[in-house]
């Protein structure tokens, strides 16, 4: 058996010593009956991408952070091996992993994942009123602004919503805020149209999310903070703050499509691969497609359980774990913060710590 392993050269050492006359063990690309990575703390396992590797992948786990054990969840491993190590236990592990049968053949996954696009190439149009928002996400020309701002003043629904949104302790206003055109006065035509935009896509979770173990209410309120968040995050470093927000705000799209799909209840995006051979996140990018979403956004969306180096998926990614694990806030901003230098890093993890103190729901 060829093992390749990727890690430390005193975990490589170790692994070839142990299994000695029982599996040949390197760091080159052409050992491909097993992949094990030695996970030595969270800037490690974020950098593996959460994808089918074609052969059985173990984690070889070297740090005691539970946070990297929680986050472990998440990516399709065929079992974990923790030090004190046995070469008879390894090899158990090794030869059973190779043996076992797919629960669902890849036939099976293609014939989903057609039906799944197919449901969402054909998922309802955007309110007319959402379209504009969006192509308004890069032109900001008074004529448009002020046309869009008269459409939300005429929808009373949309309207009642973005003030009672605007006038929450995130925004910080001193005195109540009543209309429309007071809130754009006050905080920005860009904060208007993406709280707009925010309450103009509530429509989508109008149905059971039974199978995710949450409500659709839930689903929107976490798409609602990661977009807060995300944005937040993109003003510290200098990005483009109305394209985050967006980004996160369709993070989790793909679910509406996908929830009528699964047989089980699931958890995890693996649960999700295990059942229908993709993720969410992928059946956003479709989605967003649909709707003429910038590319860089969709791109942000598709790889936020994947992003690697991508500089928007990584930040959508670290506002959807703070608003899934609140406690490790700190830890994910520094995390963030070792790749891509933040400004003003107390300012930052203030404003998160306000978005989430006043959206507290969770999916």
């Amino acid at each position: 058996m060829n093992i390749r392993f990727i890690g430390s050269e005193n975990g490589l050492l170790t692994f070839k010593k142990l299994l000695n006359g029982k599996a040949n063990v390197s760091n080159g690309a052409d050992a491909k009956d097993a992949l094990i990575f030695e996970i030595s703390s969270l800037e490690v396992l974020y950098k593996i991408p959460k994808r089918n590797f074609g052969v059985p992948v173990f984690f070889y786990l070297t740090t005691p952070n539970k946070t990297v054990i929680s986050n472990i969840k998440e990516y399709r491993i065929s079992g974990i091996l923790f030090p004190p190590l046995n070469a008879d236990a390894i090899m158990s592990k090794l030869v059973r992993s190779q043996t076992q049968d797919a629960a669902v053949n890849e036939r099976d996954y293609e014939t989903l994942r057609i039906k799944i696009i197919a449901k969402a190439e054909n998922i309802p149009t955007l309110p007319a009123i959402a379209q504009e928002l969006i192509k308004l996400t890069r032109n900001t020309s008074q004529a448009a602004i002020g046309q869009v701002t008269s459409k939300i003043k005429m929808d009373q629904g949309i309207s009642s919503k973005v003030i009672k949104l605007v006038n929450s302790p995130f925004y910080g206003v001193r005195k109540e805020i009543a209309s429309i055109d007071r809130a754009t006065m006050l905080l920005g035509f860009s904060s208007v149209k993406n709280i707009a935009l925010a309450i103009s896509l509530d429509q989508y979770y109008q149905k059971p999310f039974n199978m995710y173990k949450t409500t659709g209410q839930a689903i929107w309120q976490h798409a609602y903070n990661v977009a807060l968040i995300s944005s937040e995050i993109g003003k510290h470093l200098q990005q483009d703050c109305d394209a985050l927000y967006m980004a996160g705000l369709m993070h989790d799209i793909g679910k509406v499509v996908m929830v009528d799909f699964l047989v089980k209840e699931v958890e995890y995006v693996q649960d999700e691969r295990e059942q229908l051979g993709c993720s969410h996140a992928e059946i956003a990018a479709v989605i967003m497609n649909k709707w003429s979403v910038a590319p860089a956004i969709v791109e942000a969306v598709k790889t936020h359980h994947d992003a690697g180096s991508e500089l928007y998926g990584r930040i959508v990614a670290t506002a959807n774990n703070i608003d899934h694990d609140k406690e490790n806030t700190d830890e994910y901003i520094y995390q963030l913060n070792s790749e891509h230098p933040i400004q003003d890093i107390d300012t930052l993890k203030n404003s998160i710590q306000t978005i989430l103190s006043d959206n507290t729901d969770d999916s």
